[in-house]
């Protein structure tokens, strides 16, 4: 899958965002600073699978694939209403885990920088 944005660079940005995976690690919280505005994939709520515009101030590194930049992670300030799976009702955690989405962060042009984030936990 290509990214909308990715389609936009220049050869020097997609050189300079491709030199950017030398400096992250796969299975790594990163935090995002400005938050990053990326085309993501929720996996579920209302639009589950359909790429949206939305913002992450922190990510799951996935790893690079098909020259992207991939994470998993919740949008900022997510309103989604995720209906309860039927059998899933006293199980909420399972309901957070469909708030997450994966997204693809470019790491030129928006001024994006990635930190290894301090708490390696999933929340």
């Amino acid at each position: 899958m290509q990214w909308p944005d990715r389609d936009a660079m220049t050869p020097e940005q997609v050189a300079a965002n491709n030199a950017a995976v030398q400096a992250l690690e796969r299975g790594k919280w990163y935090r995002f600073d400005p938050p990053a505005q990326a085309g993501a994939i929720p996996t579920g709520g209302p639009n589950t699978c359909s790429v949206e515009q939305c913002t992450f101030d922190r990510g799951w590194y996935i790893g690079f694939v098909d020259g992207n930049h991939m994470f998993q992670g919740r949008p900022v300030n997510d309103t989604r209403k995720i209906p309860v799976p039927r059998g899933y009702e006293h199980m909420p955690e399972i309901v957070e885990r469909l708030r997450d989405s994966y997204f693809g962060v470019l790491f030129v042009g928006q001024g994006v920088a990635a930190f290894v984030d301090a708490d390696q936990t999933h929340h």
